[in-house]
């Protein structure tokens, strides 16, 4: 073992996560740029319609998150393992899977439309507009879902500056889309929807060419993509996530509700909060993709001592990095919001939760690199457990026990599950470090 502290994982780290710091940025930028486009509209609706929507696609879109999640980890420790066809074998039958749950969406979530804003109670000058800002986004969702799995593939093979030029080239589209669709030609909401439906699909192709262009560049030979237990495995890893992401998206949605129920200026700030908070936060993912990468992989080597180094080199990176958001966030929010939007009093409301949002962040920053390890390593099961007693306890425990009557009250009892949930997972944390250190061993006795 080593006796000092080395400079050399956290730089290669950064290695990895410098481009996918700037692909996530990009994609809660498209939010702020179209909360700005819905912003500068002739009324406050279409705001909040755009903000709340898109809140409520996470029941749609954000449940199957995990065709990302699970695809990395798999495809990483292949990479691991240096088994290349298996990769592919991984990314093909993810894509298909995506396809098909697309699919459904597309024929299905129509449905669930009514009976969702039935239950969320929207005010009646919101409603129309989300509506239409609903069904319009769910004609993307193959197109969505494939792209997500396709990403999760580049990442678990380390290619994140493929997916730093994706990200961008497929958020450059969506904001000229939307901004012609939505100002130009005066489509408002309508347009915002119908602009990041075209740059969806435009993305699955150009990602599917990049695809097909590495995998004709590798030599690998694959006779079929079909391999042994593949399917249930994709199965046992993927359960867990999709239930925890359901839960974890839960709690934004009735966040999203119980803030459009106080009225349409609180729903917007409320809506101005998440995505700022979504922006630290895709940042701060960047790492944790790193983290997936090097967990993944070193799983796969069965190598501890890298596993260990991207562990400290995650943490020190992913603090000093919040640290830096925090502060430019809380000196220039208000300067954010007002370029947003042109309604004073919703910038007034979301200046407010600023101090909220320091706290939240800084709880949150922990779990974020902690989901990268254990979503690199497939510790599915603990992910969902760890989700389940923080929406659980935290969220519902601390709406009841702070209440729903006031943006301070939600925030309070956001804070409270986001506490929670770096908990439970930090908690988890020794045992998997002693299960890789045991492989290591099995695999390495001299390691």
């Amino acid at each position: 073992m080593r006796s000092h502290i080395s400079l050399e994982p956290v730089g290669r780290l950064w290695h990895l996560a410098w481009p996918l710091i700037i692909a996530n940025i990009a994609t809660p930028l498209l939010g702020l740029a179209d909360a700005a486009i819905a912003g500068h509209l002739e009324q406050a609706y279409y705001l909040a319609a755009v903000t709340v929507g898109a809140e409520f696609l996470v029941i749609f879109f954000g449940t199957f998150s995990f065709l990302r999640m699970g695809t990395t980890g798999l495809v990483a420790q292949a990479v691991g393992s240096d088994d290349q066809a298996y990769s592919f074998r991984i990314v093909a039958n993810a894509v298909l899977l995506a396809l098909g749950i697309g699919s459904l969406l597309l024929i299905a979530g129509a449905q669930a439309i009514d009976p969702l804003l039935h239950f969320a109670k929207p005010t009646v000058a919101i409603t129309d507009p989300l509506q239409e800002y609903l069904v319009i986004r769910l004609w993307g969702a193959p197109a969505n879902l494939t792209l997500i799995t396709l990403t999760g593939w580049f990442i678990g093979q380390g290619l994140t500056r493929v997916a730093l030029y994706l990200s961008i080239g497929i958020n450059i589209l969506n904001i000229v889309c939307n901004y012609l669709l939505a100002i130009e030609l005066q489509l408002n909401s309508y347009g915002i929807a119908l602009g990041t439906v075209i740059s969806e699909y435009a993305g699955a192709v150009i990602a599917g060419c990049v695809l097909w262009k590495k995998f004709a560049l590798s030599g690998v030979v694959i006779n079929s993509i079909q391999a042994s237990g593949l399917w249930l495995q994709l199965v046992k890893i993927n359960t867990p996530l999709m239930l925890r992401t359901i839960l974890l998206h839960s709690v934004f949605v009735t966040l999203s509700v119980f803030a459009a129920r106080l009225g349409v200026q609180e729903a917007a700030a409320i809506g101005l909060i998440l995505v700022l908070l979504a922006t630290a936060a895709y940042a701060l993912d960047g790492f944790a993709y790193a983290a997936e990468i090097e967990a993944g992989q070193a799983l796969g080597e069965r190598h501890f001592i890298r596993f260990t180094e991207s562990l400290w080199a995650g943490a020190i990176l992913s603090v000093v990095s919040t640290t830096i958001i925090v502060l430019v966030a809380n000196l220039f929010h208000s300067q954010l919001f007002q370029t947003l939007t042109d309604f004073q009093d919703v910038v007034t409301r979301a200046n407010a939760l600023m101090t909220w949002f320091t706290w939240i962040l800084l709880a949150l920053c922990w779990s974020y690199w902690l989901d990268g390890v254990f979503i690199g390593i497939t510790k599915t099961v603990d992910m969902c457990l760890a989700m389940c007693v923080a929406t659980a306890l935290g969220w519902y425990g601390g709406l009841w026990l702070m209440g729903t009557n006031s943006l301070n009250q939600l925030m309070a009892a956001f804070l409270i599950f986001s506490v929670i949930r770096t908990i439970t997972l930090a908690a988890r944390l020794p045992a998997v470090v002693f299960e890789i250190k045991r492989l290591s061993i099995q695999t390495h006795p001299k390691s």
